[in-house]
């Protein structure tokens, strides 16, 4: 019971956070961050709130190496709370098979989708793809990464492994 109601609070965080910053203005020069969420609204992601970083993780139901990742950004998400903000986005796949492949994997976070491909396609050309904002909004280098190498980026956006 324990463990549901930190899932569920974990969730709420994200869902409120990722909500909260739905309309702030995207960095110069840059078009905004937009992505569905789980009833089909849009949500425009925040690149650098001054406070905390943003990692983007596309990710769809093939793929192996999302299926490895996923967990594994919940647990930063909800580490590094206040410092990096995760937003699992779902490439170019229905709701239905997104929601069905977040439930068999027991993902908690909000279901996030980029049903088109065309935020992916703006920034990445494989799966998995992962784009990091600093908190001032500079886009560093975007993996996937090996487990050191998460380790040492994470601690660089302020969050110790």
């Amino acid at each position: 019971m324990a463990s549901s109601h930190r899932s569920e609070l974990g969730q709420s965080w994200c869902l409120a956070a990722l909500l909260a910053l739905a309309g702030a203005a995207a960095s110069a020069g840059e078009a905004p961050l937009e992505v569905l969420g789980a009833g089909g609204e849009r949500v425009e992601l925040s690149r650098g709130d001054g406070r905390s970083a943003l990692i983007v993780h596309f990710w769809a139901s093939w793929c192996r190496e999302c299926a490895a990742e996923l967990p594994e950004l919940e647990a930063v998400a909800e580490r590094c709370t206040g410092t990096v903000r995760v937003a699992l986005v779902n490439v170019g796949e229905s709701q239905a098979v997104a929601e069905r492949f977040r439930a068999r994997h027991g993902l908690r976070m909000p279901l996030l989708r980029d049903p088109h491909g065309k935020l992916f396609r703006q920034f990445a050309r494989g799966l998995p793809a992962n784009l990091i904002w600093t908190a001032e909004g500079r886009r560093v280098v975007a993996g996937p990464y090996a487990r050191e190498q998460w380790r040492a980026q994470l601690a660089a956006l302020g969050c110790a492994p």
